[in-house]
């Protein structure tokens, strides 16, 4: 009997010292929420500083650029990514980089931010068919030309100019 209480001891002493350390992570140590639905890529920047512009970008063809920089039709790109996706954080920042440089006014872009599974509360990227990410549609009018997706065939800049471009054709 005293072999069996001495055994019990030595087993639930660990366990009991255990029990008492901590077993959380205080704040600093926790990753942020994944936010997900609209989102400015402002807010993506600053939640996410792995989503800063990139330092080295990818060669826009001169060409593609004096394309789109030429778009006269209400063009909107809507973007769906995920924030914790390796596709969304090299090609992102750079969609947005090429943007800035093309600034046309008549070219918009709207970012939703996905879930793990694809997913965001207003059940678009389920609506649109989004299985990849990113996947960047590209609207005039209403009505879809065409899109990216996880990343280009050739550029940014060549992809964006050929749907505008083919359909016009």
């Amino acid at each position: 009997m005293k072999r069996i209480i001495l055994i019990s001891v030595f087993c639930f002493l660990p366990l009991l010292v255990l029990s008492g350390c901590q077993t959380h992570f205080t704040d600093s140590h926790q990753k942020p929420t994944i936010l997900v639905g609209d989102i400015s890529y402002q807010e993506v920047q600053k939640t996410y500083p792995y989503f800063q512009s990139p330092g080295k970008t990818v060669a826009q063809p001169a060409d593609a650029i004096k394309q789109l920089k030429a778009v006269s039709e209400a063009t909107h790109l809507t973007v769906y990514f995920g924030v914790w996706c390796h596709d969304s954080v090299r090609e992102v920042p750079e969609l947005i980089a090429l943007l800035d440089t093309v600034n046309n006014p008549n070219i918009s872009y709207q970012l939703i931010s996905l879930d793990m599974k694809k997913q965001e509360p207003q059940g678009r990227a389920k609506a649109n068919g989004i299985l990849y990410t990113p996947t960047i549609v590209v609207n005039q009018a209403g009505k879809e030309l065409g899109r990216i997706i996880e990343k280009p065939e050739q550029d940014l800049a060549t992809d964006l100019a050929k749907i505008l471009t083919t359909v016009k054709d």
